[in-house]
């Protein structure tokens, strides 16, 4: 009788000789799929070779696994007999208490083969299984006041209050009593700084606007970053091209909306490393940290599976409506923008969104850019001279430069010409504006 191939579902041992390395590979498989099955009294290649089974030996076999798989997994232990009537065990395990340890040490299946865990990987473990580590782990600071998410959902009609028996409800705090993690993002004290930056240009070379949120909860915070990008989509282009008035929006709202939630809900927040979002001139990129989910194939990603990576918050997204169970996130980013919109790599999920068009600050920058560069040394000289003293008189320009005082109103009146600079305030008491 043959039971097939050693995979990442079945190990195949030859007797109970080897039984510690068998619930090693048990241990393995149960990170992986959440459950396993070895065989004791099997050939490598699958064939029922027979074992003697004494009166202790599924005992023996329970007992062993109890002192070297933590946490404690139920088995099934079945003694069967071939055709032939030679005795085997099949020993099953289910669970997703992940990550399971063997004899202290952490495996994961791959293909046939037992493979130690690193760090990076066993935090994941962990971040996926049934702890969740935002609502276990406690907050640094014990001292957290939470008017501002009081108030935003009690905006939603949530009735909520700061009592400490609702806050407790609303799983603000661990096993202990104490204010856990998940307390901390969304309490007043939150430090988190979430950036939204936009460069000059397709690369990172040059920043050119830095915008940074905290000092509040996190719901506050991806509220208004859902604002700032509605008013950023909200001047259109107009395309009457094709004879009838066409307007094309500069990213689609909804997609951007779906990947800016997601990015909050399952980033590794314990790493204490916030989303990100940059703008360049021709699309934007929503960063989090953390990769998949654990246990999450990039086929059921891009599907749809929900798995959220951080249970507590996701739920409280859910119960603020600005997540939905039904995990539809994801396919409506592919269907917009396709899968080449995600890239994984070094940790991030990254989400890139072209723009639909050229935006206008863009375009004013490039012209700038243009004029800039077909300015004489002179007139270079001023620009740069007023940028740096705003409040300089023409006269105190003309010394500065080594220019005649008649020549610099010719270069200022040329530089206003190619709205370059601005004159505010009084005709003594100039302000001046360079754009």
């Amino acid at each position: 009788m043959n039971l097939g191939y050693e995979d990442e579902h079945q190990e195949f041992k030859a007797g109970t000789a080897q039984l510690d390395r068998g619930l090693k590979s048990l241990s393995a498989m149960l990170n992986r799929n959440y459950e396993g099955t070895v065989y004791f009294g099997v050939d490598d290649d699958g064939t029922v070779t027979g074992m003697e089974i004494g009166k202790k030996t599924l005992l023996e076999i329970r007992s062993r696994a109890a002192e070297l798989i933590s946490p404690r997994v139920i088995l099934d232990i079945t003694e069967l007999r071939d055709e032939e009537n030679r005795a085997y065990v099949k020993v099953h395990a289910a669970g997703t208490d992940i990550p399971y340890s063997w004899d202290g040490r952490y495996y994961i299946r791959t293909a046939s083969a037992d493979e130690q865990v690193g760090s990076d990987l066993l935090r994941k473990m962990l971040a996926s299984g049934n702890t969740d580590l935002l609502s276990e782990v406690s907050s640094d600071s014990q001292n957290l006041t939470f008017k501002g998410l009081v108030d935003f959902l009690n905006a939603r009609g949530l009735h909520a209050s700061g009592s400490r028996t609702f806050l407790e409800n609303f799983g603000l705090t661990n096993k202990d009593g104490r204010f856990n993690f998940l307390a901390w993002l969304l309490s007043d004290q939150n430090s988190m700084d979430v950036k939204i930056i936009r460069y000059a240009g397709t690369d990172k070379t040059v920043m050119d606007q830095r915008s940074g949120y905290s000092g509040q909860s996190l719901l506050i915070t991806v509220m208004q970053i859902l604002d700032y990008f509605r008013l950023i989509d909200t001047p259109r282009k107009i395309d009457l091209t094709t004879g009838l008035r066409e307007e094309i929006p500069l990213f689609d709202l909804q997609s951007f909306r779906e990947a800016w939630i997601n990015a909050c809900v399952h980033n590794n927040w314990t790493e204490r490393i916030p989303p990100a979002i940059y703008i360049y001139d021709d699309r934007l990129e929503i960063v989090s940290y953390g990769g998949l989910p654990f246990g999450l194939s990039k086929e059921g990603f891009f599907a749809g599976t929900s798995k959220p990576v951080n249970n507590r918050l996701f739920n409280i997204f859910i119960t603020c409506s600005l997540a939905e169970q039904s995990g539809h996130g994801i396919p409506q980013i592919v269907k917009v923008y396709g899968k080449e919109a995600f890239s994984f790599r070094d940790g991030m999920l990254i989400v890139t969104i072209p723009f639909g068009y050229i935006p206008d600050y863009v375009t004013a920058r490039l012209t700038k850019e243009t004029a800039i560069n077909t300015l004489t040394r002179n007139q270079l000289s001023v620009l740069n001279y007023l940028k740096e003293n705003p409040g300089s008189l023409l006269q105190d320009v003309a010394e500065n430069c080594s220019l005649s005082l008649g020549g610099v109103k010719t270069i200022v009146y040329k530089l206003k010409q190619m709205n370059l600079i601005e004159r505010k305030g009084k005709k003594a008491r100039p302000i001046w504006i360079v754009k």
